[in-house]
């Protein structure tokens, strides 16, 4: 958790396109509570600048909507609500509330087909949830403990997000369908602490990485670094042009950054204030819409082609005799059970849906050859296949049938034990 202050003099210059931003006090780029001091939208045009909304205690995280006539934001109508979402126009406006909980609700962004993506304060951290724009059907994405926070909706209907990842001792980039299937990380080589993620027109993401700046590429499995400078970045970047982004620094100020052409501009710096979450006010492309496969059938069915592939540790040909799946319940780990592995290293499982599991593989004896470390989860009648044990974004599966499917088209059925509140498979 990072927090940081400001004591700059006030600048203003001018960027050919209106942009909304979050002005605080102090900011922390962890977790929920990243405004402690109070925060304002502040929307600009023409190197002019006005409250989006003023008439409330506190409001940030702003979504321009897709034609670019509405904005979604969190925001706190009298000091002591809970954080909520709401929508207000940009020309301005009585704000409409679209979520209300007693929790809080940050991160919102606009889905195709009239819904929005947002994150809900729990018991177990921040979780990714869907509804309409009236507030109805919600639908929760994400099972694992941590706060899961929402970057960005990628032009490929995923949602991407910042969740905690124990291989990196921090956070890592996620993408999930807005049904809550296919969760993954972005990149398999877990960067020190990547968050605050954003998809460019290119289709390359720009990310934080400790006080810079980072990006993904389709064309390349690891992350790519950017130019190094005197100015720490923090939290997205908002696109002007290919070549041109605007961007939050430590020191509080709002930059105009061309990173092939040195040092970036100033454009906005106040004394005892930080511009941070910038957002430009444009239409933007429509994501496409992810059309839900899941079934109704109880459970998700894994199926892994070959344990022994993995890109991070080398697993002894022969050595595993099994995978033992074990389930948080009541955050609490619980053993729900073990199936065999085949010669080839495949195995064929079916897990409690919506919960938070991990795997084992274990040798002859029951004694453990490698482990997860995190947590992950399947929708109901999801089903999945994996290359191989941590095997990598860039690898493909072998061209030949699992041993497993040749012996048994059933897979081992999980299920959670009855006092945990929930029956699982049968």
């Amino acid at each position: 958790m990072t927090s940081i202050c400001c004591s700059l003099f006030f600048v203003a210059a001018s960027i050919p396109v209106p942009y909304i931003y979050t002005e605080t006090p102090r900011y922390v780029d962890s977790g929920g509570a990243r405004f402690p001091a109070g925060a304002s939208l502040e929307i600009v045009e023409n190197g002019r600048k006005r409250p989006l909304v003023p008439d409330f205690a506190a409001s940030a995280d702003a979504a321009v909507s897709f034609d670019g006539r509405t904005v979604l934001f969190s925001g706190k109508r009298k000091s002591g609500d809970p954080w909520q979402i709401w929508e207000v126009p940009v020309a301005g406006g009585a704000p409409r509330r679209i979520i209300s909980f007693s929790e809080d609700a940050i991160t919102p962004l606009y889905l195709p087909g009239d819904r929005v993506v947002y994150a809900r304060r729990t018991p177990h951290g921040f979780q990714i949830e869907t509804a309409t724009l009236t507030g109805a059907t919600p639908l929760r994405l994400t099972y694992a403990p941590g706060d899961h926070l929402v970057c960005d909706v990628l032009r490929d209907g995923r949602v991407l997000f910042e969740a905690p990842h124990p291989a990196s001792a921090g956070r890592d980039l996620y993408t999930v369908y807005t049904d809550g299937s296919g969760v993954e990380t972005h990149r398999c080589d877990h960067g020190r602490d990547r968050h605050a993620g954003r998809e460019l027109a290119s289709g390359d993401i720009i990310f934080e990485l400790g006080d810079r700046l980072a990006r993904f590429t389709s064309a390349r499995a690891t992350q790519v670094e950017l130019p190094e400078l005197a100015v720490d970045f923090i939290g997205p970047v908002a696109e002007i042009s290919p070549d041109e982004w605007l961007v939050s620094s430590r020191s509080g100020a709002l930059d105009r950054w061309r990173p092939a052409h040195g040092a970036p501009e100033v454009v906005w710096a106040q004394k005892g204030k930080y511009a941070v979450q910038p957002v430009l006010v444009r239409a933007h492309e429509v994501p496409k819409r992810h059309p839900s496969g899941l079934g109704d059938r109880e459970g998700a069915n894994l199926l892994c082609l070959n344990t022994y592939v993995s890109r991070s540790e080398e697993i002894p040909a022969g050595s595993v005799a099994a995978v033992r799946v074990s389930a948080l319940v009541d955050s609490a780990p619980v053993v729900l059970g073990q199936a065999p592995v085949e010669k080839d290293g495949s195995f064929f499982i079916q897990i409690p849906s919506e919960t938070a599991v991990r795997f084992e593989l274990i040798d002859a004896v029951g004694k453990t050859i490698t482990s997860e470390k995190g947590w992950f989860w399947a929708r109901r009648g999801e089903q999945r296949v994996c290359v191989g044990c941590h095997a990598g974004p860039e690898r493909a599966p072998e061209n030949a049938s699992p041993a497993v499917l040749l012996r048994t088209q059933e897979p081992v059925k999980m299920a959670l034990p009855v006092h945990g509140g929930k029956q699982g498979t049968k």
